[in-house]
This record gives C-alpha cells, sequence and structure tokens, in this order.
C-alpha cells in the first residue's frame, strides 16, 4: 500500500473467537483498524489514546532531530482535547485520559516508527498485538479499540481525517468507551504516527 500524508490504517474488529480485517482499496484513503471487545461480543472500534496532563515517564517519543517534546505533548493532548470536542456535539460524555491507555498507545506508535509501517498488528516486535500492548501496560479490559494514522500535520488534521472515516468515527463516538490513550511520535525522515487507544476498564 502506498503511503500518502494523509493515510490511516483499515478497520480491524475482534473478539476473543474471531477477527476480521478489511484490505485497503487505494492508496491515500483514511483507514481505520479498531479492535473491540465488550462481553464477548464483536464492536465497531478505533485504538488510540491521549492524556491531556502526562506524567514525564509516559510523554511521547519524538524521533526526528530537534523536534521539541513539548509539542509531542500538546499534540497528544490536542488530540484528546478535539475528539471530547466531537463526542460533545453529539452529546456524548469526554472521554477521561488514562495512564495505561497512554502506555499502550506510545508503546505501538513508537514501534510502528521503528518498524516504518502503519498497522495494528506488528510480527516480530515485543507487543505486536493491540493486546499484548494493553497487558504490557497493565490495564484490564471489558472493551477496547483502537485509531492509527500516520502523515497528517497536526493534532486536528489527524481527527479531521478520522472523522471523514465511518470506520474510526464510530470509534470516537461510540459510548461504550470512557477512557483514552493517545500515542504520537515522529520518524527520523519527520513523519508523524498517530495511535488513539479507547477503553473501558473492567468493573
Amino acid at each position: 500500500m502506498v503511503i500518502d500524508r494523509n493515510c490511516t490504517d483499515y478497520p480491524v474488529m475482534a473478539t476473543r473467537e474471531a477477527r476480521s480485517r478489511r484490505s485497503p482499496t487505494g492508496p491515500g484513503f483514511a483507514a481505520v483498524v479498531s479492535m473491540a471487545r465488550l462481553n464477548n461480543a464483536l464492536l465497531p472500534s478505533t485504538i488510540l489514546v491521549l492524556l491531556v496532563s502526562y506524567p514525564s515517564s509516559l510523554a511521547p517519543r519524538v524521533v526526528a532531530a530537534g523536534a521539541p517534546l513539548a509539542s509531542a505533548v500538546e499534540t497528544a493532548a490536542s488530540v484528546l482535547a478535539l475528539t471530547n470536542a466531537e463526542r460533545g456535539r453529539v452529546g456524548l460524555s469526554p472521554l477521561r485520559a488514562n495512564p495505561r491507555l497512554v502506555r499502550a498507545a506510545q508503546l505501538h506508535a513508537d514501534h510502528m516508527v521503528a518498524a516504518g509501517r502503519l498497522d495494528h498488528v506488528l510480527s516480530g516486535s515485543q507487543y505486536a498485538e493491540p493486546s499484548d500492548r494493553l497487558a504490557a501496560a497493565g490495564y484490564t479490559w471489558q472493551a477496547y479499540a483502537e485509531n492509527i494514522a500516520m502523515g497528517q500535520p497536526s493534532a486536528a488534521s489527524v481527527v479531521a481525517t478520522w472523522m471523514r472515516s465511518s470506520h474510526h468515527r464510530s470509534n470516537i463516538l461510540n459510548d461504550t468507551y470512557t477512557e483514552l490513550g493517545v500515542g504520537f511520535s515522529v520518524d527520523r525522515k519527520g513523519q508523524p504516527y498517530y495511535v488513539q487507544v479507547f477503553g473501558r476498564p473492567a468493573s
């Protein structure tokens, strides 16, 4: 798949029992991969979570030379704020930032940078699947979803791209999720990678 400046991954939905994946239909198409589970029911979802206040230990890693850390933290916070603004327009409650979801999202953003590709599943990496990353972050979930993207120049542009995709938008506007974590990383060529991880904690 050709990656352009406005690319996101395609939808994937999963439960413990089943998983399906849709293949891209063309280069540059705004795509979402979402993985979700709620009481063993298949759910439409997208994963990428962002904290408004990042603990220093979870701050996004910026790989691009000279890229200031503050810009990464501000980008992540903006993604969360813009996501909640979209939810507010349709009467949904805002998502709470969760540091464990942030950790899961940041793991994936960093691993995509290292691999040089956009995908929800990175075979061969330490935490290949979304569920692996959530487990590594210590997040016990009832439901989760993931959105990813690369190339958009700002938080506003990446959220706008997701909102133009029905699958990404359905994750952002899904009232199942109550928490969010956002990951953001930049490769050595200056290409930004974004991750949203949505979650509903186990009761």
